[in-house]
């Protein structure tokens, strides 16, 4: 009985990878790919900013993204992001409200993950972003500034292909990046490189994609 079992769950097994196989080659092979994804999260904490009042922020953020495939599995695109970040503090009332605008080309890897309609896809590439910060303390004057930085990052991700032309995505926030920033005044500026495995929820960004 115990070989009639295993030999029943090696056939299932084996009909199901046959069927996944199957299914991955059928999928047609689609040259374009545009897409996009949203980010909206928010915090709020008591007694943590610099005069201990309380705080509430909310930040969104939404990418759009195009990529041509120049084979199966590598292509070439660029992202286009808009980002809204405000934090109100209650005491003293103030705000604190930061505007960008994001741009990155980069190159698209794609690891198919078995024969299944998983894929890990890995993103290499370049950036630059303008912001615009607001700074209101609540008085008739507000403290605004302009900053830009330079950077080059990699960011993987996972993708599952629901249909032919369809596609779901999740990843995370750059995981290595090297940043340079502007700050907006003479002589400000920052180099930053970052190796950051250990993300937060708050990094996590959900797509869909249209394939052509």
């Amino acid at each position: 009985m115990r070989k009639i079992l295993s030999l029943v769950c090696m056939v299932t097994l084996f009909l199901f990878v046959q069927s996944q196989a199957r299914a991955q080659e059928q999928e047609p092979f689609k040259k374009n790919l545009i897409g996009g994804s949203l980010a909206f999260f928010t915090s709020n904490a008591a007694g943590t900013d610099p005069n201990g009042g309380n705080y509430d922020g909310n930040t969104f953020a939404v990418y759009t993204t195009y990529i041509h495939y120049l084979k199966k599995n590598i292509g070439i695109g660029a992202s286009v992001g808009y980002n809204h970040s405000t934090t109100e503090y209650q005491n003293p009332v103030s705000s604190y409200k930061i505007t960008s605008y994001v741009f990155r080309p980069f190159i698209r890897f794609d690891i198919p993950l078995w024969q299944s309609r998983f894929s890990i896809f890995n993103d290499l590439g370049i950036g630059g972003d303008y912001s615009k910060t607001v700074n209101d303390a609540g008085t008739a004057e507000e403290l605004k500034r302009n900053n830009w930085g330079l950077e080059a990052f990699y960011n993987p991700g996972l993708m599952f292909r629901l249909k032919s032309n369809i596609s779901l995505q999740a990843s995370f926030a750059s995981l290595v990046s090297y940043s340079y920033r502007n700050r907006g005044t003479a002589g400000a500026y920052s180099h930053s490189f970052g190796i950051t495995p250990n993300h937060s929820f708050n990094d996590l960004q959900f797509g869909i994609n249209f394939l052509f």
